[in-house]
């Protein structure tokens, strides 16, 4: 190849059972608690002899709020699990790769990693689950220049208020973040009482486009939202009043959900629309949702991700791994080559624009 692959999805933390930027140990731990519980591609499991457990013991099925979270003694184990005491037995999900001992991703190791793989820069995300990491990333952008993309966080719940908006500049002008991570997730800090589609969160919207910060959307199946398909629809809301924002969605679309018995996808409208009409990006990650299910090189992924292409062109999709969580199922570079050799439709233009220009073009900064 004759140019840098960038990688739209990476992360880097320092030990998951620390504060990592939050005001303390108990308000992460807060966020974990509900990622884990919302979390589907890994399953609950007894500890004493590994059996799946399909009981969600860990929030209230039937309130999305804080008070909805469970005593359990939930914790932040060692070797990629999550623990935590239910019906009397210890459970966890495996939900990072067993070799993370300390359940920590330094940038020194994902710089390595990603020279390993091939990987010339990596756009940093910055979950909840992980900390609330802008200083980090500006380290490790200090540190390995030219090397990580950094996107800033806020309470999703209260993203509107001066103190959210102040934090958000700070973060792009001072720690120089080149981008917003949101999840619809985080509302359960106020119980969902707003959508970001309400107009309090317009003074959000504006400051976003004055900064000119490309917006990064992660959206669940169910919520007191809706499905899947109504939290885009919100997003649309957003977008029309605020055109300029240009937009990923994370992880990319939820395809086998629109697949018919022969493999064609049967999108909805509200997909259609924003992949057509708005400044819309969907990441090209198939391995962190299938790769539980199939074996790579993923063939049927590959099937579903021509048909998007057939469909919007290369232009609206950029690539990412979701490293080092990805490497519970496959190496870092195996989240590429899937693509990269076995989908013979692309052209060397193509692969260009998913794998680096498409990327690049999101951040103006």
């Amino acid at each position: 190849m004759d140019f840098g692959i960038i990688d739209c999805h990476a992360h880097i933390f320092p030990p998951l059972a620390g504060a990592c930027g939050f005001a303390d140990v108990a308000e992460h731990l807060l966020h974990q608690q509900r990622a884990m519980h919302e979390h589907g591609n890994q399953p609950y499991r007894r500890q004493r002899d590994d059996a799946i457990v399909t009981e969600r013991a860990l929030w209230s099925a039937t309130d999305s709020s804080v008070a909805g979270r469970r005593e359990t003694g939930f914790r932040v184990g060692r070797c990629g699990r999550f623990e935590w005491e239910a019906d009397g037995e210890a459970q966890y999900v495996q939900f990072l790769p067993p070799y993370m001992a300390d359940m920590s991703a330094p940038a020194e190791v994902i710089a390595r990693q990603m020279d390993y793989a091939g990987i010339a820069m990596a756009v940093l995300q910055n979950d909840h689950i992980y900390g609330d990491l802008a200083e980090d990333f500006a380290a490790a952008s200090a540190r390995y220049p030219g090397r990580f993309i950094g996107l800033a966080q806020l309470q999703e719940a209260w993203a509107f208020r001066d103190d959210q908006l102040a934090r958000l500049a700070d973060q792009v002008e001072r720690l120089g973040m080149a981008g917003l991570y949101f999840t619809y997730s985080g509302l359960f800090r106020n119980g969902y009482a707003m959508r970001p589609s309400d107009p309090a969160y317009d003074s959000l919207w504006r400051e976003v486009a004055r900064l000119d910060l490309p917006v990064f959307w992660v959206h669940r199946d169910r919520s007191p939202i809706g499905s899947y398909e109504e939290e885009l629809a919100d997003l649309a809301r957003i977008l029309e009043r605020h055109p300029t924002v240009r937009s990923v969605l994370v992880h990319g679309l939820p395809t086998s959900r629109y697949a018919d018995t022969d493999d064609r996808l049967m999108l909805p409208p509200v997909v259609e629309r924003l992949l057509t009409e708005m400044p819309v990006s969907a990441e090209l990650l198939y391995p962190i949702s299938w790769g539980g299910r199939f074996e790579y090189p993923y063939d049927r992924a590959i099937g579903h991700f021509r048909q998007l292409v057939d469909r919007f062109g290369t232009a609206r999709f950029v690539w990412g791994s979701d490293m080092p969580n990805v490497e519970r199922y496959c190496t870092y570079r195996q989240t590429f080559t899937y693509v990269w050799n076995h989908a013979d439709f692309l052209t060397d233009a193509d692969r260009r624009a998913i794998f680096r220009d498409n990327t690049l073009a999101l951040f103006r900064r």
